[in-house]
């Protein structure tokens, strides 16, 4: 089993100094004593699971593997300080929310087909402590905070949600959090975070997350598609990231001041008053340029530069009255793609306008409408999908409130959140308390190359 070392397990129905008597629901998997003293707990619903099944969507499929989001929380005095207090919480979500406890796996019909569904089987959720033996470092760099790694066989025996704690001697908390990517996207990801804080803190004033339906019909949501809608750079590109085999990977990270987010949008601001862009354009262009310049072996002669980044689908999305919002996923990607001189050699202005284009022709209610169908489509027939790779992929995460107050346990909210090594050439662009952090997942042999003139006038390497 995972994280088990090789030191004694013992199999247990206690943690250390917790009566059984004291937390009733929470059943304590093993107890693995280290030099870092470890708990690992499976929680699961109060309830008998009730076996139902729900297919899968298209595009839930097309995302697997697991999403990966840290939290780094301040010591504090107040809020949850142990495991327990935290399953105590997790539990009462559970309650309420029981598919999150359950697996995905393939379901055979009556006619022999197999297909993935989502099953209320109870299978639980883990939690995991750490006491680490050390402080946390001031670049809140640990890749072991996380319960596993990113990338992981779908058909193992995997919880759908993994938590890992680690309490560092500083007294900091790390919060690694892996959920399945055909469960749910990062919007719906943070939603459920939210609940789980609110729960913790004990905020009844706010409204608790409410899912009136389970199934994943996003199709329902959007008017019929319309083939002939389906961007040209869907059709002469990929949407994937690179895959270079036998290279080793890393994880770099720039950070973006506020001042200097100031400067690149000011630079980056179009002279016509009818054009806008974003600050989260400005940052896509400069990390877009720094990532093609590090891996440009894979650049093709003749060939177009794809940039595949993602919206989300629900901001189009007609639901009906008094209905919650849609969990599950939603993402829908959007292609901005330029020849290497217009991306290399042009402005930065004109890389940021041209990200801003792409988000406002590709990302209609009618072209989410024909993704969702497309998704489908490649499903049933693998072959009839866009076709070779792009050299990088960019995912701005900084509309989410990572460190925002709706995500405090009790304690405070979150004074640092970042993730872990991703697909290579994929960047993600986070919020912090004091600006933006961009991580990069590069081959190490390519990862000096980031170090651009341009990146380092407005981020920092930390």
């Amino acid at each position: 089993m995972l994280y088990r070392c090789t030191s004694i397990i013992v199999e247990i129905a206690i943690l250390i100094g917790i009566s059984y008597a004291d937390v009733p629901k929470l059943t304590v998997i093993s107890l693995t004593m280290t030099s870092q003293s470890t708990v690992q707990m499976t929680i699961k619903p109060d309830r008998p699971p009730s076996g139902y099944r729900i297919p899968l969507h298209a595009i839930d499929k097309v995302l697997a593997g697991f999403l990966a989001l840290n939290l780094f929380f301040k010591p504090s005095s107040t809020g949850p300080t142990q495991l327990q207090d935290f399953a105590t919480s997790l539990q009462d979500v559970l309650d309420r929310l029981p598919l999150i406890a359950g697996s995905i796996y393939d379901v055979e019909d009556a006619h022999g087909v197999k297909s993935k569904k989502l099953v209320d089987d109870g299978r639980g959720a883990d939690l995991i402590w750490v006491d680490s033996p050390v402080a946390c470092a001031d670049s809140f760099e640990h890749p072991d905070v996380l319960p596993r790694p990113f990338i992981v066989n779908c058909d193992d025996d995997q919880p759908l949600l993994m938590v890992k704690f680690t309490k560092f001697t500083c007294g900091t908390l790390a919060m690694g959090i892996s959920i399945s990517h055909m469960l749910v996207d990062l919007a719906s990801c943070v939603d459920l975070i939210m609940e789980w804080a609110r729960v913790s803190r004990g905020d009844s004033k706010s409204d608790p997350l409410a899912i009136t339906s389970w199934d994943r019909q996003p199709d329902k949501l959007f008017p019929p598609p319309t083939p002939t809608a389906i961007p040209d750079e869907w059709r002469r590109g990929g949407v994937a990231t690179s895959s270079t085999r036998f290279r080793a990977l890393m994880m770099s990270n720039f950070f973006f001041t506020w001042e200097s987010l100031r400067k690149l949008k000011e630079i980056c601001t179009p002279t016509d008053p009818n054009e806008w862009v974003s600050t989260g354009d400005c940052v896509a262009a400069v990390v877009w340029r720094a990532i093609v310049v590090a891996r440009k072996a894979l650049l093709k002669p003749g060939r177009d530069v794809h940039l595949p980044m993602a919206a989300d689908g629900r901001r189009h999305a007609k639901m009906e009255p008094g209905a919650s919002k849609y969990f599950g996923n939603l993402v829908t990607p959007f292609v901005i793609a330029l020849s290497p001189s217009s991306l290399l050699e042009g402005s930065l202005a004109s890389v940021a306008l041209a990200c801003r284009r792409a988000l406002i022709e590709q990302f209609t209610e009618t072209t989410c409408a024909n993704l969702l169908a497309l998704f489908d489509k490649i499903e049933k027939r693998p072959n009839t999908g866009p076709t070779g790779p792009a050299e990088s992929a960019v995912s701005n995460w900084t509309k989410f409130p990572l460190v925002g107050d709706v995500l405090d346990f009790g304690g405070g909210a979150p004074c640092w959140a970042s993730t872990s090594q991703m697909h290579a050439g994929l960047v993600i662009i986070m919020p912090q308390k004091d600006g933006y952090l961009a991580s990069f997942t590069i081959e190490a042999e390519w990862e000096s190359s980031l170090h651009t003139a341009e990146l380092l006038t407005y981020a920092k390497h930390m």
